[in-house]
């Protein structure tokens, strides 16, 4: 890793630009075959995508694009610390943290974006499609993109996290959003009565929320919309 970076050290904003661009690129691409696969959509693709769909998602990467360009231009002012030692317990912790803290901070984000109409306009963009897939999890107006993505680097400047968890809440937070964005449920209804699924997000969940706005604002788990009453 720390390999990786001394390259990057290396590299013109113009070509951070572009590696970014790039990584951005083929998180969404796989993001989308993998959604559309689990949903059986994949040789259905052209009947199911639209041209404002893609134009949007092309957006977002962009913007994402600019989210993570500043990211790494802050971690080398040294306001964002990264630790690069491949220390197990470290990385979990950190990866524990992460996901609790993003989990609240988007839940109140989400929730306000819905509650204030000054903002909602720029989400509404997200609610045009009542039956999402995994390419409308890459829908969103850029300021939507820039808000989650400042949240993001609010936290990883408050303290010091593990690169390596870093990664892996970057990959669970792109599952996630798969999962939340697709038209069938993938986990056994036999399973769905179960404990844990009581308290994590699902695909219903978010579905859910596509189709009454007015609850289920949660990403990763359902523990803030029991606490605040938003769980339908």
């Amino acid at each position: 890793m720390q390999t990786v970076f001394e390259y990057l050290d290396t590299c013109s904003v113009g070509r951070l630009f572009l590696l970014f661009l790039l990584e951005n690129i083929v998180i969404a691409l796989t993001a989308v075959t993998i959604g559309f696969s689990l949903d059986g959509l994949l040789m259905k693709m052209k009947q199911v995508i639209t041209k404002e769909e893609i134009y949007w998602a092309c957006s977002t990467a962009f913007f994402n694009t600019l989210v993570t360009l500043a990211g790494y231009k802050l971690f080398q002012q040294g306001i964002i610390i990264f630790h690069l030692e491949f220390a197990l317990w470290k990385i979990l912790i950190d990866f524990v943290v992460l996901i609790l803290a993003m989990d609240f901070l988007m839940y109140i984000f989400h929730w306000a974006i819905h509650k204030l109409s000054i903002i909602y306009k720029y989400h509404d963009l997200h609610h045009r499609y009542n039956t999402p897939t995994a390419l409308s999890l890459f829908v969103l107006h850029p300021m939507e993109v820039i808000g989650f993505g400042s949240l993001w680097l609010c936290l990883l400047a408050i303290g010091g996290f593990s690169i390596y968890a870093v990664m892996l809440y970057l990959v669970f937070n792109v599952a996630m959003g798969i999962i939340g964005h697709l038209r069938k449920e993938i986990i056994p209804a036999v399973m769905k009565e179960h404990f844990i699924f009581q308290w994590l997000a699902n695909t219903g969940f978010h579905v859910d929320h596509h189709q009454h706005e007015t609850s289920n604002f949660g990403f990763y788990t359902k523990f803030w919309d029991r606490i605040f009453g938003t769980l339908k």
